[in-house]
C-alpha cells in the first residue's frame, strides 16, 4: 500500500537528520560573499546523550515526585539532546516535544508497575514536572520547553479519563488486541494503515464510556482516555520498545 503522504512521510528515526539539514542549509550555514574566501562552517552541535554531569551540576529536586527517574535514564538524556536548548524550537514539533512525551509517558509506565495507577494527582504532577524539566535543564535542554511543547502538570494526571487504576482498566479493555497491535510498530506502514491507533482509539473509547450512556464521538474525554492508554501499554513494553512505538505514533501526526 502506498503512503498517502507520499515524499513527505519521514520515519520517525530519520527526521531529526531532515531538520538539521534543513537548519543548517536555511538558517545556520552562514552567508559568503563571492569576493571572500569561503570559511569552514562548523554546526554547533549538541553533545552526546552519554556525556557525564558533575555532581556540581546535578539539580534540586523536590524530593517529593514519585516517578522514579532511573526506570528511563537514558531516554532522559536523549530528551534532553533533542531538545538542546539552541535547537529546541527548530525542532520542537518533529524531534523535541514528541521525544518529551514519549520519555513522559515511559515514566508514567513504569510508575503503573510499582502502584498500579496510570496518573498522578495534581499536586505530585506538579512536583514531577518540575523535577523533570530541571534535570533536563541541567543536561542542557531549553529551559522554556513547558511553553515550547505546551506542557502541564495535567499531562501527567488522568484528566477527565475515569479510568485510571490498572486492574480495572484491564478489566474492561481487550489487552491481547493492544499489544498485538503495538507491540511492534512499522514506522512508515502503521501512517498508512493505522492498526495500532485504531487499537488505541477503541481502547480509549472504552475506557472514557465507563459510567456514561453515550459519549460525542470527539469528546475530549476519549483523547484525555489515550494518554491512559499509552502509558498502560508502555508499562507492557520494555522503555527502548515503548519509545520506539510513540515515536513512530507521533511522526504520524507531523506527516499529516
Amino acid at each position: 500500500m502506498s503512503c498517502p503522504y507520499g515524499s513527505q512521510c519521514i520515519p520517525h528515526n530519520d527526521v531529526k537528520g531532515f531538520i538539521f539539514e534543513k537548519i543548517n542549509n536555511n538558517t545556520m550555514a552562514p552567508e559568503i560573499s563571492p569576493s571572500v574566501e569561503p570559511q569552514p562552517f562548523l554546526p554547533l552541535l549538541a553533545p552526546s546523550p552519554s556525556t557525564p554531569i558533575s555532581n556540581s551540576s546535578l539539580p534540586k529536586l523536590s524530593g517529593l515526585c514519585t516517578l522514579n527517574f532511573s526506570a528511563a535514564e537514558s531516554f532522559v538524556s536523549t530528551t534532553a539532546t533533542d531538545c538542546w536548548a539552541s535547537f529546541a524550537p527548530y525542532l520542537a514539533n518533529v524531534v523535541c516535544c514528541p521525544q518529551f512525551d514519549a520519555t513522559m509517558v515511559i515514566l508514567m509506565g513504569q510508575y503503573s508497575k510499582y502502584s498500579g495507577m496510570l496518573s498522578l494527582n495534581t499536586t505530585n504532577a506538579q512536583h514531577c514536572l518540575s523535577d523533570f524539566e530541571k534535570i533536563l535543564e541541567t543536561q542542557g535542554a531549553n529551559r522554556n520547553l513547558k511553553t515550547i511543547c505546551s506542557i502541564h502538570p495535567a499531562n501527567l494526571t488522568e484528566a477527565s479519563c475515569p479510568v485510571v487504576d490498572a486492574n480495572k482498566f484491564e478489566s474492561i479493555v481487550d489487552s491481547s488486541k493492544i499489544l498485538t497491535a503495538c507491540g511492534k510498530v512499522d514506522p512508515v506502514k502503521e501512517c498508512c494503515q493505522q492498526v495500532c491507533q485504531n487499537a488505541i482509539l477503541d481502547a480509549a473509547r472504552k475506557i472514557a464510556m465507563d459510567g456514561m450512556v453515550s459519549m460525542p464521538e470527539n469528546s475530549t474525554r476519549i483523547d484525555d482516555c489515550k494518554s491512559i492508554v499509552f502509558r498502560w501499554l508502555a508499562s507492557k513494553l520494555d522503555p527502548s520498545s515503548a519509545n520506539g512505538v510513540l515515536r513512530a505514533l507521533s511522526n504520524c501526526k507531523v506527516n499529516k
